[in-house]
């Protein structure tokens, strides 16, 4: 594939995606408006700029986790081969079967149980991005890395 970064961009990647991920959780659990009102007491005058401050922290978090799993997946590997890239596009198949998947069965739930409403619908959005993403690099790096070491060791 000609559309890979360098392999230090892995690194990189696998440092940003952890932090905007624990950044996101951490704002959605209120932690950033408390640490907010820790340092500034929220009055009726700046409950807008807290708003503002939750809203960038979700968009700065959110994207930072995005471009960390862009640089894990689309970095080439130290060894980049013909097997590298087999694994990668066997991964991407796996991770699109996972996904359609759990897009089968949310909507089957959804249509069975209740409307989840607009916070629950994004929710599963978010999820069904993350699944993928997460699937593809589990198995890209459990099949580069540990079933081949094994085999290699035997």
């Amino acid at each position: 594939m000609t559309y890979l970064l360098p392999h230090r961009f892995k690194k990189i990647g696998t440092v940003i995606a952890p932090i905007g991920f624990a950044l996101w959780i951490f704002m959605q659990l209120g932690m950033v408006t408390r640490a907010l009102n820790f340092f500034i007491e929220e009055t009726s005058s700046n409950h807008f700029a807290f708003h503002i401050v939750n809203v960038c922290v979700a968009i700065l978090s959110f994207f930072s986790f995005l471009v960390g799993i862009y640089f894990v997946t689309f970095s080439k590997e130290k060894i980049e081969d013909e097997m590298v890239q087999r694994t990668r596009l066997d991964s991407f198949q796996f991770a699109a079967i996972i996904q359609i998947l759990f897009i089968i069965v949310g909507f089957f739930l959804m249509m069975i149980l209740e409307e989840p409403g607009q916070g629950g619908l994004m929710l599963f959005f978010i999820s069904m991005i993350f699944l993928f993403w997460l699937s593809f690099i589990c198995r890209f790096n459990y099949i580069l890395h540990i079933k081949i070491i094994r085999s290699n060791q035997s």
